[in-house]
């Protein structure tokens, strides 16, 4: 039989009549205890989810949830005991499951409640609800796009300091340029010629910085298409750090970044992720560029979680998030900037979370102002790394 029983589980049916029962049906079927341990689980959930029945018998339902209920489901265990009140069961409706490979799949969802010797269970019914190939490829391309048009909006935004970073490079070379030709005029001695030597080698130095940022100004504003890739968090950080630090915010932040560099490789689309890095990294900047009493700081942290998941961390010393849009950072329109749009975030969380990832925002307790943390895919383990 396909359906994997728990040995603990008290059964008014037999093990072959449930079996028998579960292994029939075309749709997934979860039994879960009263403190959200699945005991049993169908054939059907392999084909839907990726787990083999076995792999989820003594697990918790939320290994099986996406963010944001996967983090919240303990509570909603706790809240029904305490109140009794049945939000989801018997109410049909539409989730974001969680699939093994790490990835948000959608499934509809039916929980019914099920006696066995008296004693109370959850039974879920799980139905995959399969996208036509053709409406995830338009999907993708839009989420894409928009992302492109979002990326494109910040470097608008930044054109002067863009012209500024360009700028003092740009001059040093036409300087140091201009004082080696006067040099090579005046005399020919081997001093003079080490000393022209020296200054073409600064020349070179500045040269080589303007086109690094230049490369980085055309790899983030390409219209690439999405598609996953095995990239560096140390990599990803130190790219998005440079890019965000345009504008002079070098001189005024504090920066704290703890970032180990053996943590797995991301599988990700690089660009899309650093955007979203990009897009906090510039917000935490530009919400303390007006407080002028207490110290500019920010702090960039990564760690490997269980799950095969790679979370990055970024807080300030900022006014934190106004009361006013707390647990609703991430909605369309939402902002508390003049003439923001609102757009930003809700992008950062769609990119995340097409990447079978998730992103929290809350205040944080150590610096003071706002704290993010982003959850995305690592390579599995069981492949060899790559440079």
């Amino acid at each position: 039989m396909t359906v994997f029983i728990d040995d603990d589980l008290p059964l008014a049916l037999d093990s072959a009549q449930m079996s028998s029962f579960m292994d029939i049906m075309p749709i997934a079927i979860i039994l879960a205890d009263q403190q959200g341990i699945i005991r049993a689980a169908g054939r059907a959930v392999e084909n839907h989810i990726g787990y083999a029945p076995k792999e989820l018998v003594g697990q918790n339902l939320k290994i099986l949830m996406a963010s944001p209920h996967r983090e919240r489901h303990d509570g909603y265990i706790a809240r029904y005991h305490e109140t009794g009140e049945r939000r989801i069961i018997g109410n049909p409706r539409i989730e974001n499951a969680r699939h093994k490979n790490g990835h948000a799949i959608a499934v509809e969802v039916n929980v019914g409640e099920t006696m066995i010797e008296g004693q109370p269970y959850f039974l879920g019914f799980l139905r995959l609800i399969e996208a036509d190939a053709t409406d995830r490829q338009q999907i993708q391309t839009m989420l894409s796009e928009l992302a492109h048009v979002s990326r494109v909006s910040a470097m608008g935004a930044l054109a002067a300091a863009i012209a500024h970073e360009l700028n003092q490079p740009l001059t040093s070379i036409a300087n140091f340029a201009a004082g080696a030709r006067e040099r090579l005029l005046a005399r020919d001695d081997a001093e003079e010629l080490a000393e022209v030597t020296d200054v073409l080698d600064i020349c070179s130095r500045q040269a080589v910085r303007a086109g690094h940022l230049l490369h980085q100004l055309r790899d983030f504003l390409r219209p690439a298409e999405a598609g996953a890739e095995l990239v560096s968090v140390e990599a990803l950080v130190d790219a998005t750090i440079s890019l965000a630090l345009i504008n002079g915010y070098r001189r005024t932040i504090e920066l704290d970044v703890d970032v180990p560099g053996n943590l797995p490789l991301l599988m990700i689309d690089h660009v899309q992720a650093e955007q979203v890095l990009f897009n906090i990294v510039r917000n935490a900047f530009e919400a303390m560029q007006d407080d002028h009493e207490r110290p500019h700081k920010v702090r960039i942290t990564a760690r490997a979680l269980d799950a095969g998941m790679i979370e990055i961390a970024i807080e300030d010393s900022g006014p934190g998030i106004d009361p006013s849009v707390q647990g609703r950072v991430f909605d369309s329109f939402v902002t508390t900037k003049p003439r923001g749009m609102g757009v930003g975030l809700t992008i950062c969380r769609q990119i995340v979370e097409a990447h079978g990832g998730s992103i929290d925002a809350d205040n944080s307790t150590a610096l003071g102002g706002a704290l993010f943390r982003l959850q995305l895919p690592a390579q599995p383990t069981d492949k060899p790394q790559v440079a």
